[in-house]
Parts: C-alpha cells; structure tokens; sequence
C-alpha cells in the first residue's frame, strides 16, 4: 500500500481542518496516511523520515502574508533529500494574488534541501485576524474548501504540478512584506496582557505551539517567539489573555471553528451581512 505523511501546523483550526480532509480523501483513495503536527515534532524532538511515504504534504496557515517561523524552523531541521515529493497546502483569510507568494520561503527552502515541491494550494476557511466573517460565510467556505482539498488529492495522485504565480513586482513587494513580518510578529508576542480573571489553570502555556509562554512566580510571561497564531487568545476559557496595542488583531467575539461548525440549527442560514470579495468566485471555481 502506498503511504503519505502529512505534517501541519494548526494556530485556531483551521489547517487541521483541511490536514484531516486530506487525510480522509487519501485513505478513502487507498493510502495509508500518517497526520503530524509540526509543532509537537519540534517540541518533542521526534525523528523526521520521510523515506518511508511516497508524497509528503506539508501545510499551515499563512500570517503576515508568509510563513510561520515554527514551520521554516522544521523545514530547518529536515534532512537532505534525493527528489522526495512534496506537496503544500495553506490556510488564510483570503484566496487572492496578495497571498500567492506566502509559501515561496517553503518551496525555496525545501528546494535547496533536494525536494520537489510538486504543488501548491490557498484554501480559504476563515480569517480570524482583525475581520471575522459571518458563520454563515464560514460553513460555505469550509463546504467549498473540503471539495477543493479532495480535487487537490486527486490532483496530487495523478502527478499533475500546480503553483501560485503572481508578477515580479508584487511578488517582491509580497515577499519583502513577509520577511518584515515575520520578525514582527516576534515581537507581537511581547504585547500579551493577562487580566485578572486568570485562574492560573497553564492551558495557554501548555498549548502554545512555540512555547512563547510560561509561568514564573506565579505570572504569565511572554518570550519572544510568539507564532501569532492567537490560539492562546481564543482558546482561555476565562478571556483573560488579549492584546493590549495590537487589540484590533482579534476578531470581536472570539474564534472557534469546532463550535461554528457544529452549530446545526445555523447550518442552512445564508449569509446575510457582507462577504469576503472572493467568496462568490470561490464557491464555485474549483481552480482557484
């Protein structure tokens, strides 16, 4: 039987929603899939094989219009390889040409090691930076971008090749942007506050993908290599934890795709406020 590996990066669910997706459509097709998360190899120091898979898949969502650094930092730590297939998969808040050179670094990275980066692809689930989107927006993307992931599989299987192009000038303006931003969001981290309804349970030390958070001496503290993710912002269950300069990055009412999802009596609602500017497109153009 043939075999994937598939190792994302997940900040609030949205990439662990497709990561599954494609997991679900491989071994329906007959793969034996294994699904990691990036985060937990870093953290644990787990051994990378990637010898053993026909293809690897290699996701996560894009911030700052780049890549996470916990991301490049695993990409990092791959071995050399002779032509070993790979393909990408990114989440963001938006399917256009302002995101299409966000995975450049992977792909240039990966390149340079001796993998083929044979495909990429921009699936849209959500944004849950600065503007949220309807639930009812929400649950349509999601439907379309299951449908996409699938077709991506497909895609994948056949050896067919796939990549995001943009012009010269934006894609040096886009990727100059992301450099800067991903040392921002560094120090994005040190603009955490933790309020007064803190109960000191530790789920955001625990849960932080980097480990840009701990305890000492009984106070939260912050280092400073903050992912931005704002998993640790929507998933205290006392709101405690917020932005304090940087507030507008969060979306008002917090971020929980599980809970918009399984929200069945909502689930026929049509969007009823306004959409995305490609919503409309991607809903129903399989190629974008």
């Amino acid at each position: 039987m043939k075999s994937i590996g598939i190792y994302y990066f997940s900040g609030t669910g949205n990439t662990a929603l497709v990561a599954n997706t494609i997991k679900e459509t491989l071994v329906n097709l007959g793969y034996a899939v294994d699904l990691f998360r990036i985060e937990d190899i870093l953290k644990n120091h787990l051994p990378i094989d990637f010898s053993r898979y026909d293809f690897v898949g290699i996701g996560s969502q894009v911030i700052g219009y780049g890549t996470p650094n916990l991301v490049l930092d695993f990409i990092g730590r791959l071995p050399r390889s002779e032509g070993q297939k790979v393909f990408i998969f990114r989440t963001a808040g938006g399917v256009a040409p302002i995101n299409y050179n966000a995975s450049k670094p992977m792909i240039q990275r990966l390149t340079r090691k001796g993998y083929d980066v044979v495909y990429e692809r921009l699936f849209s689930i959500s944004s849950n930076w600065i503007v949220r989107f309807e639930d009812a927006v929400i649950r349509e993307l999601v439907a379309a971008t299951q449908r996409k992931a699938a077709i991506m599989c497909h895609e994948v299987i056949r050896g067919e090749r796939r990549y995001l192009k943009t012009g010269l000038g934006q894609q040096v303006l886009m990727e100059t942007a992301a450099f800067f931003s991903r040392w921002f969001f560094r120090l994005v981290g040190q603009d955490y506050r933790v309020g007064p309804s803190c109960a000191k349970c530790g789920l955001c030390v625990r849960n932080c993908p980097t480990g840009n958070i701990y305890e000492q001496n009984g106070k939260i503290k912050f280092k400073l290599s903050c992912a931005s993710c704002l998993r640790c912002v929507y998933s205290c269950p006392q709101q405690a934890l917020q932005l304090n300069i940087f507030k507008s990055f969060t979306v008002a009412g917090g971020y929980n795709i599980k809970q918009i999802l399984s929200n069945q009596a909502a689930s026929i609602e049509k969007p009823s406020g306004k959409v995305p500017r490609f919503f409309e497109e991607y809903l129903v153009n399989d190629t974008l």
